[in-house]
């Protein structure tokens, strides 16, 4: 059964469009530097994310809805246009990932790459604490760097509008709901952040990398 998904940054918000460097649109995370995160706030108060919303046209809800990031240009067919190459981007991604350490805000200055908060309704001191929470928060290092590595999306993720953003009632891992559905959930909320570590980052200008949205339509 087709359908079409919409990521926005704000809850039945407009698709999202930033341009990207070479062509083409996606979602710009902005700077990151050296032992902190971005998008950042406050690193001391443990503030500043990106958030996504995922939702979709179908009259049935999607399942086994997960995510994983890959090398920029594998689907999307863009361009490359940051500092390196694509598969330099998506190798170096990787590895600091993998090596990660597991500091919330990167306190001790040694946590690294791609990080996936999927509670959508956590309090900001415990965002991103992968430490005491790893059900809910994720890095891309060992995992979710391919389809077989994904990571499926929790249940605590999906909330629908009730004049403001709410918690579904009876939410299930990996599946949203139809437009209007209270008890699944019509869209996912994660939040996303970059970490570079103090140290030995390899990164040293504009990056890209493709973050891959899997699922499949119930019938």
């Amino acid at each position: 059964m087709a359908g079409i998904i919409t990521l926005s940054k704000t809850l039945d918000g407009a698709a999202i469009s930033d341009g990207l460097l070479g062509g083409g649109v996606g979602l710009d995370l902005g700077p990151s530097v050296n032992g902190q995160y971005g998008p950042i706030v406050s690193k001391a108060a443990n503030t500043g994310q990106q958030d996504l919303y995922i939702s979709h046209d179908g009259t049935v809800s999607i399942t086994d809805f997960s995510c994983y990031i890959q090398q920029f240009g594998t689907d999307t067919g863009f361009a490359y246009g940051g500092q390196s190459t694509a598969a330099t981007d998506f190798t170096n991604l990787v590895s600091i990932g993998t090596a990660s350490g597991t500091s919330k805000n990167n306190a001790d200055g040694l946590s690294g790459g791609l990080w996936l908060e999927m509670d959508a309704d956590i309090a900001v001191t415990s965002q991103f604490d992968i430490l005491t929470r790893p059900t809910f928060v994720k890095q891309f290092g060992t995992a979710g760097v391919s389809l077989a590595t994904k990571h499926v999306i929790s249940s605590a993720a999906m909330v629908y509008n009730n004049s403001g953003e709410q918690q579904a009632s009876s939410p299930v891992d990996g599946e949203i709901g139809a437009a209007g559905d209270t008890t699944l959930g019509d869209a996912a909320h994660l939040q996303y952040r970059a970490y570079l570590p103090s140290s030995g980052s390899p990164f040293s200008g504009k990056e890209q990398f493709e973050l891959v949205f899997a699922y499949a339509f119930t019938v």
